[in-house]
């Protein structure tokens, strides 16, 4: 009889993390059949007919797309699945609340399952970016759920395979196989005396691995030595101590560039609680609301050097949750530069606990990697983010780094001899340091494949100025684009530039389309369901 399925779509791993902590406490229920934890990337799609408890955590990328691993089998549901009557089901979805496809990959697995015939044993969870306390309901539901339900096969359960086929190779430049890319240019873009450090990136890239203008490159980075030299010098470790991680033997300092250093895991509490028991750590686990603002303000050193915690090698590194690769819109075209993909990374840095911090690959990029240096990096499809037709107009909305993208788009239209207009709102703080690419966007204003150019820098003047502010300011124009068919692009930050951005444009539409809020809300859904507003938000 097969086991009790629980499978994982992610991005970040916090999906795998759950996922595993499910497949831990469903074990110890003492089920008549196991439970097998599994990527759905590794999942096996030809037993669905034949299974009868399937459990589903998954992540939702972007505006609404499945993650990587996910990929495969939800186009398989979608499109080619045969009926599932005998499969019994549960999904829990996380995501975030601020994008509008809200655990939208979740929700599509749920939707199709039922439409396939399969039972719902358990309503669909919807988890927010504060996923502790309703995936905890979700599991605590199935654990009181899986005890009162028989194990069988499916009675029209196909004959198990005589032979497991071989398992796939994944191609060259996706995520369970990716592409070394050389470090071909590696150069500061933002301008002396900037308050920001953005660099332009050029990697080259094999000629069979293909992406679309719109989608990302995702980078496997690794941890700053100098981070893992605080966290081994603090546990007394050597860092040629050797560990186990994902099957195969290395050294701990090799383990932990490859280990989230930043992200507090529950079995860091744990050590935490054990080295401290009388702490505010033993509570932690317990209260979400005190963990999470816990997590917000410390590392994975600061929680190990607060709580005094000195675990071994092993027991650190199966404590770590695995580095999660970064994503950059591809600011490149295929046909303009064949063989590289050019990339537009905004450096982080930020202060904690009075120790200066940088961002993972964003530091790593700035101050650890030379030209002609190998990064493992692969191709991360944005379906609903690509460049249509090039007799159409364009309206691109990307203020700082989200303007990545808009770069491609616009060297493909020149490339192609697009008849369609394109018009560009770019954003930044100050223009003499901060207008990344002003040469190049002069250039298609020039020979015509930049129809408009609206800028907004919110410190050149006293009162700030943002792109939404160009947006409203032209908007009897913008107005008139929109009815005659273009299709309006918005890429960059989700908290608060894309909320801002839309209400701005649904201004657009009450003040010169002459709409109600309702209708004009109504208008941007439709927009966007059309594929006429397309969102690339992060």
């Amino acid at each position: 009889m097969h086991p009790i399925y629980v499978i994982y779509g992610t991005e970040s791993f916090n999906t795998e993390e759950l996922a595993e902590r499910a497949g831990e406490e469903l074990n110890d229920l003492g089920l008549p059949v196991p439970v097998k934890v599994v990527d759905m990337d590794d999942f096996d799609m030809d037993l669905l007919p034949q299974l009868h408890t399937l459990l589903i955590l998954t992540s939702t990328y972007g505006n609404g797309d499945p993650p990587t691993n996910a990929e495969e089998l939800h186009g398989h549901l979608m499109e080619e699945a045969e009926p599932l009557p005998g499969l019994r089901f549960s999904v829990c979805g996380l995501g975030d609340s601020v994008y509008t496809h809200f655990a939208q990959c979740g929700k599509d697995f749920d939707r199709r399952l039922g439409e396939l015939g399969a039972t719902r044993i358990v309503d669909r969870q919807d988890c927010d970016v504060d996923y502790e306390k309703p995936f905890e309901k979700w599991l605590k539901t199935i654990k009181a759920t899986l005890p009162t339900l028989s194990f069988s096969a499916p009675k029209a359960a196909a004959p198990a395979p005589v032979a497991k086929a071989a398992a796939k190779v994944a191609a060259v430049g996706t995520r369970k196989n990716p592409y070394l890319a050389e470090v071909r240019v590696n150069r500061l873009l933002t301008k002396p005396g900037s308050s920001k450090e953005v660099r332009h990136v050029e990697l080259a890239l094999s000629p069979e691995i293909v992406f679309s203008q719109g989608d990302c490159i995702g980078i496997w980075p690794t941890n700053d030595p100098a981070e893992i030299a605080l966290i081994l010098g603090h546990c007394g470790i050597d860092a040629n101590t050797q560990v186990t991680l994902d099957g195969g033997a290395l050294t701990i300092a090799q383990a932990l560039a490859r280990r989230d250093l930043a992200a507090l895991d529950a079995r860091l509490f744990a050590l935490a609680a054990k080295a401290e028991p009388s702490s505010v750590f033993s509570v932690m686990p317990h209260d979400p609301g005190l963990r999470q603002t816990y997590d917000a303000a410390h590392h994975v050193v600061d929680l190990l050097v607060e709580s005094g915690a000195k675990p071994g090698a092993q027991v650190l590194v199966d404590a770590l949750r695995p580095l999660a690769p970064r994503q950059y819109s591809i600011a490149s075209s295929r046909v303009a530069h064949a063989g590289t993909v050019h990339l537009l990374v905004g450096v982080v840095r930020y202060d904690l606990n009075g120790r200066a911090r940088a961002g993972v690959f964003s530091g790593q990029i700035s101050a650890r990697t030379a030209v002609g240096s190998k990064l493992p990096v692969y191709v991360h499809a944005s379906p609903s983010f690509n460049l249509i037709d090039h007799g159409a107009d364009i309206i691109m909305i990307g203020p700082g780094t989200g303007v990545a993208p808009f770069r491609g788009f616009l060297q493909e239209r020149a490339a192609s001899g697009a008849s369609g207009r394109a018009w560009l709102f770019f954003g930044d703080r100050n223009r003499a340091t901060d207008f990344v690419y002003d040469d190049e966007w002069a250039a298609w204003l020039q020979d015509g494949t930049l129809d408009r150019l609206d800028v907004a820098f919110s410190r050149d003047q006293a009162e700030k100025v943002y792109v939404q502010h160009r947006i409203a300011a032209e908007g009897a124009r913008l107005w008139r684009w929109i009815d005659q068919g273009a299709t309006i692009y918005l890429c960059g930050d989700a908290q608060h530039m894309a909320p801002d951005v839309t209400e701005a444009l649904r201004g657009v539409l009450m003040q010169h389309g002459r709409m109600s809020a309702t209708d004009a809300a109504t208008r941007l859904a439709q927009l966007e369901a059309a594929g006429r507003f397309q969102k690339d938000v992060y």
